[in-house]
């Protein structure tokens, strides 16, 4: 096999192993629910984010202090609380970050 061939396939595999990168949107879309005020969206926006959280660790095997939140789990638990993506809808509250992760 050439090198050339040799180096696309090589890409194609490491690419396909790699790490699906998380929906970061999920946390600054909109999201709303007939009937509910921002109060509302806040309370169940944090209950979500507690329930997706995840422990992570540092590459020391440390658990890291910055809060992670799984991506598919917060998503799913808004929607089983009635709340749809909607780009006129709430937004979190300002300065709150956590990672993501998948």
């Amino acid at each position: 096999m050439s090198r050339p061939i040799i180096a696309f396939v090589l890409s194609v595999l490491a690419a396909a192993c790699a790490p699906a990168e998380p929906d970061q949107s999920i946390f600054t879309l909109g999201w709303s629910k007939f009937g509910v005020g921002y109060d509302g969206f806040v309370s169940d926006r944090n209950d979500c984010v507690m329930a997706a959280s995840v422990a992570t660790e540092n590459a020391a095997g440390r658990e890291q202090a910055t809060p992670a939140v799984s991506a598919s789990r917060f998503k799913s638990c808004l929607r089983a609380r009635g709340w749809e993506p909607n780009a006129a809808g709430y937004s979190a509250p300002l300065g709150y970050n956590v990672r993501i992760v998948q």
